[in-house]
């Protein structure tokens, strides 16, 4: 099996009011510990969607070999178009394909692993009922999500796509904690912290 992954890191952080991937969690920049922990599940596939502060991002991830793709419509589109661009990209190199935003740090790397385990055309984790990142595509769900043309993004077009979906339980509540505003973001470096001391 060939695994890819599909970062999107084009937003503006307008919620926030800082440049999410970038701000620190336990020392590290978001971006930079989201594919950190890729990496350590096994997957060295990895491309990063740009668009807002692309070549500042881009920069600070040099180090990483990463594949970078930018959203240059990334004011006038949404996530969905940015992940069109990382799974267009990956298509015919991959059979299976990890999609995250960025804002999603805190996922665990046996997390990845569980879900690239599942057969299914789409592995979605989930923790206390509630589905989160990352989602694990593979097989036509692949091809099927590059040609949808609905609203809503990735939730509604597997949901709309008549495609076999696994929901995964995992002991991870990282899946669930996405870092839109300041208050999140201070809520995701307070249980980085609290595992750390575990």
């Amino acid at each position: 099996m060939i695994v890819g992954a599909v970062i999107t890191a084009a937003g503006k952080s307008s919620r926030m009011g800082a440049f999410k991937p970038l701000l620190p969690i336990g020392g590290v920049p978001a971006a930079q510990r989201l594919i950190s922990s890729i990496y350590e599940a096994g997957i060295d596939n990895i491309v990063l969607v740009t668009g807002n502060r692309a070549e500042e991002l881009e920069n600070s991830l040099r180090h990483m070999n990463v594949t970078f793709l930018r959203n240059d419509m990334y004011e006038h589109n949404e996530m969905f178009d940015s992940i069109r661009i990382g799974v267009g990209h990956l298509k015919t190199q991959c059979n299976k394909i990890l999609i995250s935003p960025v804002d999603v740090p805190l996922f665990t790397v046996e997390t990845v692993k569980t879900l690239l385990k599942s057969n299914a055309s789409i592995a979605i984790p989930t923790y206390d009922n509630k589905p989160g990142h990352p989602v694990a595509i593979g097989g036509r769900a692949i091809f099927e999500i590059l040609e949808y043309s609905g609203n809503g993004g990735l939730r509604c077009a597997i949901a709309d796509l008549s495609l076999d979906i696994e929901n995964i339980i995992v002991n991870d509540c990282g899946i669930l904690y996405d870092m839109d505003t300041q208050e999140d973001y201070a809520a995701i470096v307070k249980m980085q912290q609290s595992a750390n001391r575990l």
